[in-house]
């Protein structure tokens, strides 16, 4: 298969990558005060919720090179991680509005793995981040069996280690980090343990794109051509509802 290479250009337009989620995040916490109907307020609950997700993923890059070139001219290609199979928690706290469920979602994950495109093997950790909203409709609301179907927004951090390496092979490695952006399809199912315990089972599609570079080097660029990659996420959470 051929593997090409990602050139970089400039500029970064700064703080853009937490702009959409500040708008949704003050989407969520206003929301609740306008929620009525014509006897006054809809019924509102909110819940705390802790997961565990399977995650496979696929797409540029599992095979795709980056190439950056430093304000010296310095030339320097990224290998990324192997992020063909991983496992991240999900934290998430959110409000149920009658039917509809917001919540703001956050994962954090180390993990250690193979970079790509490199003869012998070479492990490096990377930590990946994500923080985002998730809207669901749950069906048979007030009944202890709900399905749900929704949307999702989220914003993807992915910094590796020693992973950046420069063309002239007496300068050390260095760090770098991807940022980008997704969309999500949620489908879940809510169990009612109890009145307050809740069982939830999801299956999320991730569509991600990676627009944005940083290397020690370099600095902050925007990638020429977006990286584009799926993840399929598989989820078990228990949830407290209050």
């Amino acid at each position: 298969m051929h593997r090409r290479h990602v050139p970089l250009r400039k500029p970064l337009i700064k703080m853009k990558r937490t702009l959409f989620t500040t708008i949704l995040l003050c989407v969520i916490l206003t929301l609740p005060s306008f929620a009525q109907d014509e006897d006054g307020y809809w019924p509102r609950s909110y819940f705390l919720g802790i997961g565990l997700s399977a995650v496979a993923s696929r797409g540029d890059l599992n095979e795709n090179l980056i190439r950056t070139k430093t304000e010296k001219g310095e030339k320097e290609i990224v290998h990324n991680p192997n992020l063909s199979f991983l496992f991240w928690p999900d934290f998430f706290i959110g409000v149920d509005i009658r039917q509809f469920s917001l919540s703001l979602n956050f994962n954090y994950w180390n993990y250690t793995n193979n970079l790509i495109q490199i003869e012998e093997s070479v492990k490096e950790n990377t930590r990946i981040w994500r923080f985002g909203v998730e809207f669901v409709y749950n069906f048979f609301w007030q009944e202890f069996f709900q399905p749900g179907l929704g949307l999702g927004y989220s914003y993807t951090s992915m910094a590796t280690n020693n992973n950046v390496f420069p063309t002239d092979i007496t300068k050390p490695r260095t760090d770098s980090e991807l940022m980008g952006s997704s969309i999500s399809l949620i489908t879940n199912i809510r169990y009612f343990l109890t009145e307050d315990i809740i069982l939830q089972t999801s299956l999320k599609y991730l569509r991600t794109w990676f627009g944005n570079l940083y290397t020690e080097n370099a600095g902050t660029n925007d990638m020429t051509h977006t990286q584009w990659q799926t993840f399929i996420l598989m989820e078990v959470a228990v949830i407290y509802h209050f």
